[in-house]
């Protein structure tokens, strides 16, 4: 029997591990997840509290982007993350009402729950309010 290779996201885990640091997938990739968007990043971005730096998992090429911003790392790893992550890529201006209501639909009640409780710009807590909103 062959090996099973592990995936890149799974390898990007277990060097933040290893390496005491915070990463969260990309925004455009959080979006393409949650439904937001259909385009698919050519390589894999992780915002990194660490250094940016370019690594080769497999035949992949990882580009670790270094942030100093901790609110984009907020819930890394979980769903809340992922939907906050969306969020800072999508702007104030493509953060609508639609938008949360899909985001809402993807991650669940106590996710969303838990995404409310970030700390995040007005413009993004009153994108969720206007999400809360739509849906009565």
């Amino acid at each position: 029997m062959g090996s099973v290779v592990p995936g890149v996201a799974e390898v990007v885990r277990v060097i933040a591990r290893d390496n005491g640091e915070t990463v969260q997938v990309h925004g455009a990739e959080a979006a393409r997840r949650l439904g937001l968007s259909t385009q698919a990043p050519t390589t894999p971005v992780y915002h990194t509290s660490a250094s940016s730096r370019t690594i080769r998992i497999g035949n992949a090429t990882v580009r670790m982007v270094h942030t100093s911003n901790r609110r984009r790392l907020q819930f890394a790893g979980e769903a809340a993350g992922l939907a906050l992550a969306a969020l800072w890529y999508l702007g104030r201006g493509n953060a609508t009402p639609e938008a949360v209501a899909r985001i809402e639909a993807a991650i669940g009640p106590d996710a969303f729950a838990r995404l409310r409780s970030a700390d995040m710009p007005a413009w993004m807590a009153d994108a969720l309010d206007a999400g809360a909103a739509v849906r009565g």
